[in-house]
C-alpha cells in the first residue's frame, strides 16, 4: 500500500470520527444550544474531509466533489464562533438572524454548477478569508466571556480556536502552492486535529454537559455566608480592579468549590458573574470620573483602573448600565 493510500484510509477515519462525534453532539442539542453549532462544526469538517478522500482516492472526480469541499469550508468559521457564542451563555437563544451567518456557504449551492474553474478559485479565495475573519472575531468573544469561564472550559475554548487556525493555515497554503503534497496537508492536519481533540475532550466529559448538583440544606445555608465573603471581597478589597478576575480566582481566595461560588453570586446577588463585575467596575469608574483624580487620567487610564484591559469594553458596559458614555457622564 503507498502513502497515498495510506493517507486516504487515515482520513476516511477521521471523517467517520467526525461524522459519529457530530451526530452524538445532534442528539445532545437540545440539552445544550452550543452542542448544536458544535454538531455543525464537526460536520462542515466531515464535509470537508470527505471532499479530500474522493479526490484522493479518484483523482478524476466530478466538478461537484471540490464545491462540496468548498461549502463545508465556508460553514467552518460560523460555526467555531456560534459555538464560543452560545458556549455556557445561559442567555444564548436561537434566532432567525444566525443563519445570515451561513449565507455565503448557503450562496455557494446553487451557485457553484455555473463558475468556471477561475470563479471557483476567486470563491476559495473569498472562503479562505470569511475562515480568517471569523477565527479573529471567535478569539474576541472567547476573551470578552473569560470571566464565565472555568480554567478547563477556557483552555477547551483555546484549543478548539488553535486548532481550526490550523486547519485554516493549510487551507491559505493552498492558494499559495498548487502541489498535491500542500493539498494532502490539508486532509492530514484536519484529521490530526480531530483524533487530538477528541483524545483531550474524551477524558472531560463535562464540558459538554451542564453537571445537575443537588446541595444539601447546610450547602444552601452556606450560599447566603459566601456571596457576604465574596461582597467583602469585591466592595473593601476591590478585587474587581484585577482585569484577569475569575470566578476561580474567587473561588481559590475563599477555598471554595468553583460551583459553589458561581450559585452563590447568582442567588446573593441575583446577576451572572459578569454582570456583577461590570457594575462594580463601571460604578468605580464612575467615582473616578467625578473625583479630582479624573483630571490627571485619561478615560483608556481610567478603564485600567477599574479593571478593564479594552476601552471599548468599558464604553459598552458603561453605557448599558449608565445609559450614557463616559464623556458624557464627565461633562
Amino acid at each position: 500500500m503507498n502513502s497515498t493510500s495510506i493517507m486516504a484510509v487515515f482520513s476516511a477515519l477521521a471523517l467517520g470520527h467526525s461524522l459519529f462525534l457530530a451526530r452524538y453532539f445532534w442528539t445532545s442539542v437540545k440539552k445544550s444550544p452550543s452542542n448544536f453549532f458544535l454538531a455543525l462544526l464537526l460536520t462542515a469538517l466531515a464535509i470537508r474531509i470527505l471532499k479530500s478522500v474522493i479526490i484522493i482516492l479518484i483523482p478524476n472526480s466530478p466538478f461537484a466533489v471540490p464545491a462540496i469541499g468548498l461549502v463545508g469550508l465556508s460553514a467552518i468559521g460560523p460555526s467555531l464562533w456560534l459555538y464560543i457564542k452560545s458556549y455556557k451563555n445561559n442567555d444564548f437563544t436561537f434566532k432567525k438572524e444566525l443563519i445570515w451567518h451561513y449565507a455565503w456557504a448557503l450562496l455557494l449551492i446553487p451557485v457553484i454548477p455555473v463558475l468556471s474553474e477561475g470563479q471557483m478559485y476567486i470563491a476559495y479565495c473569498i472562503s479562505v478569508v470569511h475562515m480568517f475573519i471569523y477565527l479573529i472575531i471567535s478569539v474576541v468573544q472567547m476573551n470578552k466571556n473569560s470571566n464565565s469561564y472555568y480554567e478547563i472550559e477556557y483552555t477547551w475554548l483555546r484549543l478548539l480556536i488553535g486548532a481550526t487556525f490550523l486547519i485554516w493555515l493549510t487551507f491559505f497554503a493552498q492558494l499559495l502552492i498548487e502541489k498535491f503534497i500542500t493539498y494532502l496537508s490539508v486532509t492530514v492536519v484536519a484529521s490530526v486535529v480531530i483524533y487530538g481533540l477528541s483524545l483531550w475532550a474524551g477524558k472531560k466529559r463535562k464540558l459538554f454537559t451542564e453537571p445537575k448538583r443537588k446541595l444539601g440544606s447546610e450547602v444552601q445555608f452556606n450560599l447566603n455566608t459566601i456571596g457576604k465573603k465574596i461582597e467583602t471581597l469585591l466592595k473593601q478589597e476591590k478585587v474587581f480592579k484585577n482585569s484577569r478576575l475569575t470566578i476561580k480566582t474567587i473561588s481559590d481566595s475563599l477555598s471554595e468549590q468553583n460551583y459553589l461560588v458561581s450559585q452563590a453570586i447568582n442567588a446573593y446577588f441575583g446577576k451572572s458573574f459578569p454582570e456583577v463585575l461590570n457594575e462594580y467596575r463601571v460604578e468605580h469608574a464612575a467615582r473616578l470620573i467625578k473625583s479630582e483624580v479624573s483630571e490627571n487620567l485619561s478615560m483608556e487610564g481610567i478603564a485600567r483602573e477599574s479593571g478593564y484591559n479594552s476601552v471599548s469594553a468599558f464604553y459598552k458596559a458603561f453605557k448599558k448600565i449608565k445609559g450614557i458614555t463616559p464623556a458624557k457622564f464627565k461633562e
